[in-house]
């Protein structure tokens, strides 16, 4: 029965390790950026990915921009103009990344992401004159290796 309850603890152990632990290959690229409206802001997070496409997480400074892009005419044609809505910059750690569960039903799926939580739209510059808009993070590593990762996403304000 010792022994049992030996081997038991052991492999309550080695689980236990094993998911407080998670990847930290360098990152390669952004895998995802998602925007979803949630009262009368924004909630935002990213995911990294490392050479395998496996999700990761990393040290690293993330630079965020919201913005509408809208045509006005030119005199001779539309031109497209972007309009910077909010910018920051966050510091973030490899702890500040988590493992948890998006999507609904059938399409629930385990993400390991860093959440750059939710900016109200009192927060934005200007007046939203568009129904959408584009959500920009860069990634840069701590270590500066691997250059600034791009990722974005078209949100529905």
């Amino acid at each position: 029965m010792k022994k049992v309850y030996s081997f038991v603890i052991i492999l309550v152990l080695l689980f236990m390790s094993g998911c407080s632990h998670l990847n930290a290959t360098p990152p390669t690229y952004i895998k995802d950026v998602t925007a979803y409206k949630e009262g009368d802001g924004l909630v935002i997070y990213f995911i990294l990915a490392d050479d395998s496409g496996a999700m990761t997480t990393s040290d690293g400074k993330v630079y965020l921009t919201i913005s509408e892009t809208h045509s006005e005419w030119s005199g001779s044609d539309f031109v497209e103009i972007k309009d910077e809505l909010y910018s920051a910059s966050f510091n973030v750690v490899k702890t500040d990344f988590q493992k948890t569960k998006v999507g609904l039903g059938a399409f629930e799926h385990e993400v390991i992401l860093c959440s750059l939580g939710r900016i109200a739209y009192s927060s934005l510059r200007g007046f939203k004159t568009s129904t959408t808009g584009e959500v920009e993070v860069e990634f840069l590593r701590s270590d500066g290796v691997g250059g600034v990762l791009r990722g974005s996403e078209t949100v529905f304000f």
